[in-house]
């Protein structure tokens, strides 16, 4: 720099601010500074040599020293945290901070969050005896003190203080603030309450953090107990009561309550008519939003059918239970209270003949109904399909169903000759099944309609014998397909439980696999599952490689990636799987092997 100015003189002036003694401190241009003394001490300029300077504030210094400092080094993080902080107190916003440095505001504000760090964490950082990972953890903490606390109990008691044991300490009183319950409660109900929302600004997604699990639990508590009073005065229940998870046909709740059956919906010829508005129009949309938007209104309506069918008898002898659980509000109604002295009875008599069962959690139960409904509208439409290429099976199986009904003794006789019926449900199926008309399923079955009612004689719903005129390779046809249709295996979901699929046995005996009929895709299933559940999806196809991937992908491009990362295999969700059928899984790096076999055969 001194042989630079020696030869073409000062080019750029420094940037001054006045000092309290009155001399003039450098803020930018240490390097020419330094230059100009160095040409001083070899006699090359003397004390008249001009130098030409800009002077500025003391704030203003500051902001230059800042700027000049960062584009000649990247500046440390406890570095930037200082600056950040001096010129936050200026009353500069982090957004106004970061426009002038060339930073963003959100790193900006992480930057500040770390500013409320115990003094003896910043003096650690900025000797680098921390991480700024562990400072991030830490900063999920407001009290310096307890940042210091949690800071020594984690070394204590691990030998080392990684960054997500430090995280885990701060939080282990706390939940998720994206977790239903926070949301059930609502962030200005919370606050109002005294909450405190613990922010955490260093997560990669917007809107992570933390807040008290203890007072979301009682809020929760008072929520459901005016939710139970309003329903039990509005509807004329003996009694309500609010808890924590929905009461259990099994277990100690059978020892304090009775669940009712739940009655029948009876719908209005109006409501029944909407409710037809609603299927088609279901049927046609093109958006999981919408359809699922338009699931709940048919929910409503069903709920509200279902609820008038409730007598004033049973109203004045039962109450209503409200819980929230799942995700979701759960309102039981109909429950009857046991007396102590009936319990006593009741324990005696279920000793006598009781089989006690436990209930064990099934992969099923964590899929949405709305897809659990759908998703098994799509398997019996295969099933059937896929029956229907078995006339001998089918028509086996239609044969028996004759024989249960006139060897059994559970067999009624009726006033006419035939009393045996088939009901088929293409139309609420294929309206609920994704893959809808365009399915495999679907046009193989249609196909074969066609083709059947061209063959059937003229005028032969009014005369059943013109059968007799059937060749036996067309009346197998007609059975076969006739028996498929009857099959229907749709899954709901009532008081917390999935109700069984029947198709299982059927599969079994006719060798069925879904991934004949159905392949996953985004559209068609994928993209109605949580990231969470495409990630486990394609762990249990053995995709492992691809599931970690999956796992840092938003929601839609995990969807995608997962459709083509299982286009090659034939997994099956384990909860439309037969309970006796194993899949073989084949994980990445088997599959690697077999593909470097291959090339070196």
């Amino acid at each position: 720099m001194a042989t630079s100015i020696k030869a073409v003189g000062l080019l750029q002036n420094l940037v001054v601010h006045t000092l309290p003694d009155g001399k003039s401190g450098v803020a930018a241009g240490g390097r020419r500074r330094e230059g100009l003394n160095l040409l001083a001490s070899e006699k090359e300029i003397d004390s008249e040599y001009l130098v030409p300077v800009k002077r500025v504030s003391d704030e203003v210094a500051r902001l230059v020293s800042f700027i000049e400092n960062d584009e000649h080094l990247a500046m440390h993080p406890a570095e930037q945290i200082y600056a950040f902080r001096d010129l936050s107190a200026q009353g500069m916003t982090p957004e106004q901070i970061g426009a002038q440095l060339g930073y963003g505001g959100r790193h900006v504000k992480r930057m500040l969050k770390l500013a409320g760090l115990a003094p003896e964490l910043l003096a650690q950082l900025a000797k680098d005896e921390v991480t700024i990972e562990q400072c991030q953890a830490l900063a999920l903490e407001n009290d310096p003190t307890r940042q210091l606390q949690v800071y020594e109990n984690v070394k204590s008691a691990y030998g080392h203080t990684a960054p997500y044991l430090l995280k885990s300490a701060v939080t282990d009183r706390e939940i998720s603030l994206t977790s239903p319950d926070f949301e059930y409660v609502g962030r200005e109900t919370y606050e109002a309450a005294g909450g405190i929302v613990r922010e955490d600004l260093f997560s990669a997604e917007e809107g992570e953090g933390t807040a008290d699990k203890v007072l979301i639990e009682r809020l929760i508590q008072t929520k459901l107990t005016s939710l139970a009073v309003e329903i039990q005065q509005s509807e004329g229940w003996a009694w309500s009561q609010a808890r924590s998870a929905p009461l259990r046909a099994w277990g100690d709740d059978t020892k304090h309550f009775q669940l009712s059956s739940v009655p029948e919906a009876n719908f209005t010829t109006d409501e029944q008519q909407r409710l037809d508005e609603l299927y088609a129009t279901q049927a046609a949309t093109e958006t999981h939003d919408d359809e699922y938007a338009i699931q709940a209104l048919i929910d409503e309506m069903e709920s509200a059918a279902i609820n008038r069918e409730w007598t004033p008898d049973q109203k004045a002898e039962c109450g209503v239970v409200v819980s929230f659980w799942g995700a979701e509000v759960n309102i039981q109604r109909g429950v009857r209270q046991i007396a102590p002295e009936r319990e006593e009875d009741e324990q005696a008599d279920r000793k006598k003949n009781t089989v006690i069962t436990k209930k064990i959690e099934e992969p099923v139960d964590s899929i949405s109904e709305p897809l659990l409904k759908k998703m098994s509208s799509e398997r019996t439409l295969a099933v059937q399909a896929a029956l229907m290429l078995q006339p001998q099976k089918a028509v086996a199986m239609m044969v028996w169903r004759l024989c249960s009904c006139v060897f059994d003794y559970g067999g009624m006789s009726a006033s006419h000759p035939f009393d045996m019926k088939v009901t088929e449900h293409h139309t609420s199926l294929v309206s609920e099944s994704p893959a809808g008309k365009t399915g495999k399923a679907w046009q193989t079955l249609m196909q074969e309609k066609a083709r059947l009612q061209a063959l059937l004689p003229e005028g032969w719903s009014k005369d059943f014998t013109t059968f007799f005129t059937l060749d036996g390779e067309t009346m197998m046809s007609l059975m076969a397909f006739c028996t498929a249709s009857s099959v229907y295996g749709v899954q709901t979901r009532t008081m917390g439980h999935t109700t069984r699929s029947y198709l299982d046995g059927v599969e079994t005996a006719i060798g069925f696999d879904m991934r004949d009929w159905w392949t996953p895709t985004a559209d068609n299933f994928l993209s109605m599952l949580s990231k969470q559940q495409i990630v486990n999806a394609l762990n249990e196809a053995g995709r492992t490689g691809a599931a970690a991937d999956a796992g840092k992908m938003k929601k839609k491009d995990a969807a995608e990636h997962a459709e083509h990362a299982l286009a090659e295999t034939r997994w099956v969700p384990e909860w439309m799987l037969p309970p006796a059928t194993v899949k073989p899984v084949i994980t990445d790096d088997v599959a690697d092997a077999d593909d470097h076999t291959a090339h070196a055969a």
